[in-house]
């Protein structure tokens, strides 16, 4: 059974990280093999793996939304597939369209939306405008497009005004995500004082819309994040509960002893709890895994058959996959079996029992967990087996079972529903309390740049080593191996070389500059809500994958949202020594830049050439202009100038514009990039940060025409993601050097 799990689990990941898929007569070839090889199990489980992730992969592929519906107004009807979350003034939720020329899932986004809330279940009717799956790609971002594929969602949009726009059918009573969003709003009901409400929705039924930035910094910093990760845990304690409950409410009746002991019907009653709890908690890959492992146990104790731990996880894991085989694309499915499988490894006889064992538990897993945390979120918290030793117990044994028994209680009693419920947020507050000391504290998680794979399949060998049982010799090294790689550092520009990177913010810029000792970032990107901003979702990952902890200078070009946008968001994550703008109103702790200033970091040029002392003319026309020069590389970033502007330069400085490298004036607009401007810059490569499909249909096809007459080479954030300038033959463009079947084309 183990090595049919595992067999079975190398060919997904190995099928779903190929650039393409083969043809469907050559996954049909495949079976033939299995013919005579049916009683191989492994070679059988191997090929059937692969036809059957290919399979799934292909039909996601398949499903996504026509390139000639993209960007049209369609009118369908469909239900709300999903929780609809609530943010600021847009609604989002899944929908399930009626259509046949539609994906059979989309991601739906509506803005300002009048009139009572889509609920979910609900079938409605809306006039919507599509496209296909697309997110921005950058190195050390998430990969938005990958989460789509995973969810099966072939296609995202919004909701237009519209008339048609209507309910034509509530939702079943039946219908379990109604189940769920009657039992967030009753909870809601029942706790109105409640202190931590977004933690107790997320304990009782998976709904974690309402943790804000501050609650997940906490829960990532103390490695607890599992803990709202409704899974072994607590699946498990609803299974226990429900099997006393039902074990002693059976015993009771000698008539029904006579018919089934009341161990059979406990173990009945326990599974019954556990799918229930599992439902409401929306049937997460953690979640999934541990019912299934729950189920086995429960139907070994009707059929009264012993069973091997091990055996049980690999059955999960096999389940799971048969399930949905795109789950090892989520991190979660990675952490939740390693983390059952170094509890079964370290409780097993293979280690001598020791006094502390439940400390030393959370110590192995922190260990043992190591490698996967560095390569999935480049961190791992230091202070979490500190922080587990005290959470988990508490959520195990007290938390999580007054919620339980709220939740069943709700149908019979709501006032000892919220006597429960209430208890179980006190004790809540007094964890969280505990919880935010500990992320307080300075050495409380460590960043760790992006990895080489070699150091990443290193760094899991010496832990695996690591955790072999006692008496293995030459154990205690591998210690000291793995401490060199979690200070390891991508290399840096050699002495009076720079590396350029253009981000890929969307409908924005941000860039940064690196030299031998110093960084510079120019512009944040935009902030598209109170949630999302390109600073922290974009920008400081980018510099933390790059070992980058602290920006020398930051440059603000102007005040618009799509370059200042991201400032407080980076600044959240990255330490900021000194910042320039042109708009101290926007920025009151910026110092002004002005033309003239300059200075050298590590045998690298720095020069402001705009805007002038008391210039006037338009916010854009007013834009920071940057122009760097390295031995390798030069670049100019004039922000968002117009041809007044370009005027200006071309008279102050003429042909000492001449650059490699030029990020496009104003995103392409046909207020800039006069042809004589492009001509005295004269760049070797024309880049232009733009958003996919933006609204202002950026770059104009006129200005592109320009610098293509120039013989400048065209590259684009919104086809190649981020443009990566390190030195080598040719830029790095990001979105085809991490091609995957997920990922979109490079063009229309």
């Amino acid at each position: 059974m183990i090595k049919t799990a595992i067999a079975f689990l190398l060919v997904c990941v190995l099928c779903l990280h190929l650039s393409n898929l083969p043809s469907h007569g050559w996954l049909l070839i495949l079976l033939l093999p299995v013919l005579f090889w049916f009683r191989q199990l492994l070679i059988a489980s191997f090929i059937v793996g692969l036809l059957w992730a290919g399979f799934q992969a292909q039909w996601r592929l398949d499903d996504r939304l026509s390139p000639a519906l993209s960007g049209e107004d369609i009118t369908t009807t469909g239900m709300i597939a999903s929780l609809p979350e609530q943010h600021e003034q847009v609604l989002r939720f899944n929908f399930k369209p009626d259509s046949e020329t539609l994906p059979d899932k989309i991601r739906l986004s509506w803005y300002h939306h009048n009139g009572s809330a889509p609920r979910a279940g609900e079938r409605w009717q809306f006039t919507v405008r599509l496209k296909p799956p697309r997110g921005m790609m950058n190195p050390g971002g998430f990969d938005y497009e990958k989460w789509l594929f995973s969810e099966g969602i072939g296609a995202t949009g919004y909701i237009r005004q519209h008339n048609d726009n209507q309910l034509l059918a509530t939702a079943p009573d039946w219908h379990l995500n109604r189940l769920r969003q009657n039992i967030i709003e009753q909870i809601s009901l029942l706790t109105p004082n409640a202190t931590q409400l977004p933690l107790l929705l997320g304990l009782s039924t998976g709904q974690r819309d309402e943790l804000t930035a501050s609650h997940w910094e906490v829960l990532r910093q103390t490695g607890t994040s599992h803990l709202l990760a409704i899974s072994g845990l607590h699946i498990g304690l609803a299974a226990a509960l429900g099997f006393f409950l039902f074990r002693w409410g059976w015993s009771l009746s000698l008539h029904a002893l006579s018919w089934l002991p009341a161990r059979q019907a406990g173990a009945i009653g326990g599974f019954i709890f556990a799918l229930s709890y599992a439902l409401l908690a929306g049937m997460a890959v953690p979640t999934q895994r541990a019912l299934i492992m729950v189920s086995t146990v429960m139907l070994a104790l009707c059929l009264k058959r012993p069973l091997y731990p091990s055996h049980v996880l690999a059955f999960s894991l096999l389940m799971v996959l048969v399930y949905d085989p795109m789950s090892v694309l989520s991190a979660g499915f990675w952490l939740s079996f390693s983390a059952v499988a170094l509890i079964l490894l370290t409780c097993s006889g293979r280690f001598p029992p020791r006094r502390g064992n439940w400390a030393w538990i959370h110590l192995w897993l922190a260990v043992g967990l190591l490698p996967m945390l560095v390569l999935f979120f480049g961190e791992f918290s230091l202070i979490a087996p500190l922080a587990n030793i005290l959470a988990v117990p508490m959520v195990s044994l007290l938390i999580v079972p007054l919620i339980l028994l709220a939740m069943l209680m709700m149908l019979f009693s709501q006032t000892l529903a919220s006597w429960l419920l209430m208890a179980a947020d006190l004790l809540l507050s007094w964890l969280w309390h505990w919880l935010k000391l500990l992320a307080a504290l300075p050495f409380a998680d460590w960043q760790l740049s992006s990895l080489p794979l070699s150091l990443s399949l290193l760094m899991m060998l010496l832990v695996i080593l690591l955790l072999l049982p006692r008496g293995v010799p030459g154990k205690s090294l591998c210690l000291l191996l793995i401490l060199p790689i979690a200070f390891y550092q991508p290399a840096r520009p050699a002495e009076g070389h720079l590396h350029f990177s253009l981000l890929d913010v969307g409908q924005g810029l941000a860039a940064v500059i690196e030299t031998r000792r110093h960084t510079l970032v120019f512009d944040t990107g935009p902030r598209y809500s109170a949630r999302f901003n390109t600073g922290s979702a974009v920008v400081a990952p980018f510099l933390q994958s790059r070992g980058i902890t602290e920006v020398d200078r930051l440059i603000v070009s102007h005040g618009d949202n799509d370059h200042i946008g991201g400032v407080e968001g980076l600044k959240q994550h990255i330490v900021v020594a000194d910042i320039l703008t042109s708009d101290r109103q926007a920025l009151t702790d910026a110092r002004i830049c002005e033309a003239g200033q300059q200075w050298q970091w590590d045998g690298v040029q720095f020069d402001i050439l705009l805007p002038g002392s008391n210039q006037s003319g338009s916010d854009n026309d007013r834009s920071c202009v940057l122009q760097v020069r390295a031995d390798n590389i030069d670049v100019l970033l004039p922000g968002d100038i117009e041809k007044d502007s370009e005027q200006r330069l071309l008279r102050s400085y003429g042909s000492k514009l001449n650059s490699d490298i030029l990020v496009v004036p104003h995103h392409g607009s046909a207020t800039s990039s006069g042809m004589d401007f492009i001509q005295a810059v004269d760049p070797h490569y024309a880049l232009f940060a733009v958003g996919y499909r933006n609204r202002y249909q950026f770059p104009k096809k006129r200005v592109v025409a320009r610098y293509q007459q120039q013989g400048s080479v065209i590259m684009r954030t919104d086809y190649d993601g981020a443009l990566l300038f390190d030195g080598s033959a040719q830029p790095i463009r990001w979105r085809r050097q991490r091609d995957h079947l997920w990922t979109a084309g490079t063009t229309e």
